[in-house]
């Protein structure tokens, strides 16, 4: 059996039988690939196709069965010769990450610093923007990985692995009323004006789906990029806030206290988001290994042929 014949059977499947066309992709002649397709079953034992006089419409059981093995197996020679390009061509490369403020801050300090010692000739680059301008980035190729949070839809040009849930978190003065009671509701929420995050932030979409789905005016009005803002604005007794649950230290802001919403809103998802289209290079592999080592070569390469 040759890695040919098979590229050759996955390329028919892949242009709907029609061998010609599978043949101008490969840039070979429509013979060369019946014959090779021929000595396939012939060394298999079985029929991989089947007909309707000289033309072929469809797969048969067993050709359903060896099309999914051989799809996987073309994912893996893929996968093989861009490693063995990456070795051989071993330089100063570049990583660079697309990273929401929150991740930014929550998941890339101990990963950079470890990439680093592993990988001291990469030169890493971490941009913090919104989810928008970041999905863009990686459909062009200007960043090599993203850590986002949830946005509203998924790229279908892009991989999405969760790697971390997070909570949203009530911050009030000390002295505040809510502080006494024993479970906040919405309507008591709405009372108040409310400094959160900017209206494209996946956690204000949350925000405000809540208050929507309860039938309430969102009762945010005043808004900032950074959770440090927000809580400052807060320390001055104008507004209560609703934050990322990790942005918030007691310890650095004694006068306010940190107050359970989960019933309220629902949790969210930071994923850890790659292109499709092509196996990572060898240097993003080895930053996974570090930030995320449940995501394994494995793990995209069947994302990837999925």
């Amino acid at each position: 059996m040759k890695l040919r014949q098979l590229e050759y059977f996955h390329e028919v499947i892949e242009q709907d039988f029609n061998i010609s066309a599978a043949a101008k992709t490969l840039y070979t002649s429509q013979p060369g690939v019946s014959r090779q397709l021929i000595e396939l079953a012939d060394e298999l034992g079985v029929e991989l196709f089947l007909h309707e006089g000289k033309r072929l419409v469809g797969l048969t059981r067993a050709g359903m069965e060896i099309a999914e093995i051989v799809a996987r197996v073309l994912i893996d020679v893929r996968r093989i010769r861009e490693i063995g390009r990456s070795i051989a061509n071993d330089r100063h490369d570049n990583l660079k990450v697309v990273a929401n403020r929150h991740a930014a801050h929550n998941l890339l300090h101990h990963a950079v610093v470890d990439f680093h010692e592993m990988m001291p000739e990469v030169n890493v680059t971490v941009s913090e923007e919104n989810t928008i301008e970041a999905i863009a980035m990686l459909r062009v190729g200007q960043a090599d990985l993203g850590l986002l949070a949830e946005g509203p839809d998924q790229d279908p040009d892009l991989l999405y692995f969760p790697v971390e849930e997070w909570r949203l978190l009530l911050v009030v003065p000390r002295d505040n009323p809510l502080r006494r009671m024993p479970m906040i509701g919405l309507e008591d929420l709405a009372q108040y004006s409310v400094c959160s995050y900017e209206t494209m932030a996946p956690s204000r979409l949350v925000i405000d789906q809540a208050f929507a789905q309860a039938g309430l005016d969102s009762p945010v009005n005043i808004s900032f990029a950074s959770s440090h803002l927000i809580l400052q604005f807060v320390n001055s007794k104008i507004s209560v806030a609703i934050v990322a649950e990790s942005a918030f230290s007691a310890a650095e802001y004694p006068n306010l206290c940190g107050l359970d919403v989960t019933h309220l809103f629902r949790p969210l998802t930071t994923d850890l988001v790659l292109p499709r289209w092509a196996s990572p290079p060898r240097h993003v592999f080895n930053f996974l290994s570090v930030l995320a080592p449940e995501i394994t070569p494995t793990t995209i390469g069947d994302a990837i042929g999925s």
